[in-house]
């Protein structure tokens, strides 16, 4: 007993480990225990933890898509910059070769003129039906003149009206105002080019008898003081006999395409044309 008393608690610790593997032993080979409460509930939570679960994939999926959408569109925007960016660069770019081919071809016009010539740029249209005019970016500081040629690669533009200090303004080949001295280039006949009031452009003071077809270019005679001989002035598009009188008319298209003019030169009344036209 006096061994039982000093080791009680080494004998107590030892008997309650011996009935726990006792009873582990037990219930390993026993059947597992069902709790019939906790299967009702189990097979009652289930759609709902099913449900939850989907709902929860669905806002994630969803969450994710607003994510990628939000970079998406951010993605989507600055490539839209970047694009209109490029457009911008590309019409420069195409404006500055246009240029650049019109500057070489007046360049190459003014090669083919002896004398004084400046180059200038059309800066304003008249908009009244009755004015056919332009302005230039050139006045008298520039020597610029009234009655002075104005001339493109193509023909005669027409001659200056009026000029200030820094502009001046162009009478139009088809305005009402407007006269140069001019012949057909294949027979030789003589007449007075003239603007008409609907913008039209006639070769008028043609003698009855003068050989003029459709087809026939018209060229400066050079005998007006103002246009260099030899420049082109446009083509005969109708030929017309009046009923009476010792004259005839044509009607003559322009070379030079009046409404989409950009650079013309300013040609003094003693420049030259040292190559005719082709």
């Amino acid at each position: 007993m006096e061994f039982v008393r000093r080791n009680r608690i080494l004998l107590t610790t030892g008997g309650l480990l011996l009935v726990s593997l006792l009873l582990y032993s037990v219930s390993i080979r026993s059947q597992p225990y069902r709790d019939p409460v906790g299967q009702v509930l189990l097979d009652t939570l289930a759609p709902f933890q099913a449900v939850f679960s989907l709902i929860g994939r669905g806002a994630g999926r969803v969450w994710s898509g607003y994510v990628d959408l939000v970079g998406a569109r951010r993605d989507n925007q600055q490539l839209q910059e970047r694009v209109a960016a490029l457009e911008s660069e590309l019409l420069r770019l195409g404006e500055l070769e246009r240029e650049n081919a019109r500057l070489a071809e007046l360049l190459a016009f003014r090669a083919r003129l002896q004398g004084i010539a400046y180059g200038a740029r059309v800066i304003a249209r008249d908009p009244g039906p009755l004015s056919m005019t332009v302005t230039i970016d050139r006045g008298a500081r520039d020597q610029i003149r009234r009655g002075m040629a104005v001339l493109a690669p193509q023909g005669v533009v027409g001659q200056i009206g009026d000029a200030s200090h820094t502009a001046a303004r162009v009478v139009l080949l088809t305005d009402h105002n407007s006269g140069i001295d001019a012949i057909v280039q294949r027979s030789r006949a003589r007449g007075i080019v003239q603007g008409g009031m609907d913008g039209s452009c006639h070769m008028n003071y043609l003698s009855r008898d003068a050989d003029v077809a459709v087809g026939d270019r018209v060229l400066t005679s050079g005998l007006d003081g103002i246009f260099p001989k030899g420049v082109l002035v446009g083509e005969v598009v109708e030929v017309s006999r009046r009923h009476r009188g010792l004259l005839q008319a044509a009607v003559v298209r322009p070379s030079v395409a009046l409404d989409r003019l950009e650079e013309v030169l300013v040609v003094d009344a003693t420049a030259q044309v040292v190559e005719p036209p082709a």
